[in-house]
C-alpha cells in the first residue's frame, strides 16, 4: 500500500467556529467569556450523546447475545434488547457526525445476515465470498456475505470494531464509510456469541436535509479520546481527493506529522484517510487540532477545507 508523509502545518453535530488559543488573543474579555461558555456548552452535549447512547448500549454479561446452535447449524436469532443496542450504538457514531436520520431494520435481509453470522462463527474466518465447502453453508448466507460488513466482534461492540476500521486491509476505512454514509436507509443484522454481520449495500436513499458538509472521523467538535482511533477520515460525496494534503496542528500551533492511506473509492462516499502521529492516551486535558484539507476537486474546480477537532476524556468533568 502507498503512503504518504506530510511533516506540515472532531463531537456532536454543532457547527463549531475555530478557536484556536492563538485567535483568543483578539477576542475582548466579554467575547472570550462567550467563546468559553459556548465550548462548555459544546462539550457538555458531546458528552451527553455520550452518555445517552454509547454508555446506555454497552453489553453486559448477563445478556444472551444469541439462540442459535453452531453444531445444528440453526442460524437463531438475536434477542430484542442485543438488537435495540445494535442500533442504539449505531445511533451514537452517526448523531456523532451530524446524522439525525432514523436507521431502519431490514428483516429479510437480517435474516439471511444471521445465516452469514452463523458462517463466519461456524469457520472461525471472515470471508465475502464464502465457498460451498463451508461448514453451516447456505446460500443465504453467501448472498448476505456479500452485501455485508463482517467482524469476529458480537453485540453492539461490533460497531466499535466497524468503526475503527483497524488492520492493514482497512486502510480507506470502508466498514467506516458504509455506516457514516449519508445515504443509509436500512440495515440487515446478524450476530451469534462470537460473530456479526451488518447488510449495508443497496436501497440507498436521498441523504437528510441537514446533512453537514463532510462526514468526518472524528468529527468537527468535541469528541472522546476514547472513540479516536488511529485513522482519521474525511468523506465528501463526489470530491476527488487525487491531489489533495492534509495538514495538521496542536493548539500551540506545532505540526503534526500524518500519513494519508491509498485512495480507494469503492465504499459510500468519496473519502480522503490519514493517521496522526497522536497517542490518545497520552491526553491529560482537552486537547485542540486544526485540520486543513487543501485541493479538493469538484467538477474542476478546486476547494479547501480547514475545521477543529477538540478531544477530551469522558471521564473527566
Amino acid at each position: 500500500m502507498r503512503s504518504f508523509i506530510y511533516l506540515i502545518p472532531f463531537a456532536v453535530a454543532i457547527l463549531l467556529l475555530n478557536s484556536c488559543s492563538k485567535e483568543t488573543a483578539f477576542l475582548s474579555e466579554e467575547e472570550q467569556q462567550e467563546q468559553e461558555q459556548f465550548n462548555l456548552s459544546a462539550r457538555s452535549s458531546a458528552k451527553q450523546l455520550y452518555e445517552d447512547y454509547y454508555v446506555v448500549s454497552k453489553s453486559s454479561s448477563a445478556e444472551i447475545a444469541w439462540s442459535g446452535n453452531e453444531a445444528s447449524c440453526d442460524s437463531g436469532d438475536i434477542p430484542k434488547a442485543t438488537m435495540d443496542k445494535v442500533f442504539m450504538r449505531l445511533s451514537y457514531f452517526r448523531k456523532a457526525v451530524g446524522l439525525h436520520n432514523i436507521i431502519s431494520e431490514n428483516e429479510t435481509k437480517s435474516e439471511k445476515a444471521q445465516d452469514a453470522a452463523l458462517m463466519m462463527k461456524s469457520n472461525g474466518t471472515l470471508d465475502h465470498f464464502p465457498p460451498i465447502s463451508w461448514s453451516c453453508y447456505s446460500e443465504a448466507g453467501k448472498e448476505a456475505a456479500g452485501n455485508s460488513l463482517l467482524t469476529q466482534v458480537k453485540n453492539a461492540e461490533a460497531i466499535d470494531s466497524y468503526i475503527r476500521d483497524q488492520g492493514s486491509a482497512n486502510g480507506p476505512v470502508g466498514h467506516r464509510r458504509w455506516l457514516l454514509w449519508p445515504k443509509l436507509q436500512e440495515i440487515g443484522v446478524g450476530n451469534t456469541d462470537t460473530t456479526n454481520a451488518i447488510w449495508v449495500l443497496g436501497n440507498a436513499g436521498t441523504p437528510p436535509a441537514d446533512t453537514p458538509e463532510f462526514i468526518s472521523w472524528p468529527p468537527k467538535g468535541y469528541t472522546p479520546k476514547q472513540l479516536t482511533y488511529q485513522r482519521w477520515s474525511f468523506s465528501i460525496a463526489g470530491a476527488d481527493f487525487t491531489n489533495a494534503s492534509i495538514a495538521m496542528k496542536d493548539e500551540n500551533d506545532q505540526e503534526i506529522t500524518v500519513v494519508i492511506e491509498e485512495l480507494d473509492i469503492q465504499f459510500g462516499d468519496r473519502t480522503i484517510v490519514w493517521a496522526p502521529s497522536i497517542n490518545t492516551n497520552d491526553l491529560t486535558k482537552d486537547t485542540s487540532y486544526t485540520i486543513s484539507i487543501n485541493d479538493v476537486g469538484f467538477d474542476g474546480q478546486i476547494k479547501d477545507y480547514e475545521y477543529e477537532v477538540t478531544l477530551f476524556d469522558v471521564n473527566q468533568d
